[in-house]
C-alpha cells in the first residue's frame, strides 16, 4: 500500500512536469513561428530595398500622389517615416514605385505605386511601432543611400504575450558617391 501511494505521487508529480514542458514547447514553437514571419518579410523588404534606387520617405501612412513618387527622393533622416517607396530593380523611370507602409498593425507592401496593397505579416503579429529612417536619397549628394528599419511589436502565442524589437539596416548596392 505504501508503495503504491509512494508511486502515485511521483507518478503525479512526472506528468505535471511532463505538461509544463509540453506547453513550454508549445510556445516556444509559436514564438519561432512569429519570427520566422517576421524575419522573412524583413528580408524580402531588405532585398528589394538593397537593389532599388530613389529612395522616397514619408512621414504618413498614405503615399503621396504617383507623380510625387516618381519625380522626387526625399529624406527622414531622423526617423518617423512610416512610408518607404522606391524605384525597384529593372523599373523604368515611369513604371510604379514598390510601396512599404504599417497600415494599423499590418506591414503591407504594394507593387503599383500604393494602388493594392498585400499585408506582409501574419494576423497574429501586431506591429505596434515601424519606422524607416533614411539617409542618402538625393542622387548625387555624397552619401551612398542607406534604409534603417526599425519595427516594435508583439504576439499572442500560448500562455500570453511576447513583445519584440527588430531593426535592420540596407545599403543601397549600386554606388550613388
Amino acid at each position: 500500500m505504501v508503495a503504491v501511494s509512494i508511486f502515485a505521487i511521483v507518478m503525479l508529480v512526472g506528468v505535471g512536469a511532463l505538461l509544463s514542458l509540453v506547453q513550454a514547447n508549445d510556445r516556444a514553437q509559436a514564438i519561432n513561428s512569429v519570427m520566422n514571419n517576421l524575419n522573412a518579410a524583413l528580408e524580402d523588404m531588405s532585398r528589394s530595398v538593397r537593389v532599388g534606387t530613389s529612395y522616397h520617405c514619408e512621414t504618413s501612412p498614405v503615399p503621396p500622389s504617383p507623380l510625387s513618387l516618381l519625380t522626387t527622393s526625399k529624406d527622414c533622416q531622423n526617423g518617423g517615416g512610416l512610408l518607404l517607396a522606391f524605384e525597384p530593380s529593372g523599373a523604368g523611370s515611369s513604371d510604379p514605385r514598390e510601396v512599404y507602409r504599417l497600415n494599423g498593425t499590418q506591414l503591407e507592401r504594394s507593387l503599383d505605386g500604393g494602388n493594392t496593397w498585400v499585408a506582409i505579416t501574419a494576423p497574429e503579429v501586431s506591429i505596434d511601432k515601424f519606422s524607416f529612417y533614411v539617409i542618402g536619397s538625393t542622387p548625387g549628394d555624397a552619401t551612398q543611400p542607406r534604409v534603417v528599419m526599425s519595427i516594435k511589436g508583439s504576439a499572442l502565442v500560448p500562455g500570453g504575450k511576447t513583445t519584440f524589437t527588430v531593426q535592420a539596416s540596407v545599403v543601397q548596392r549600386l554606388l550613388d558617391i
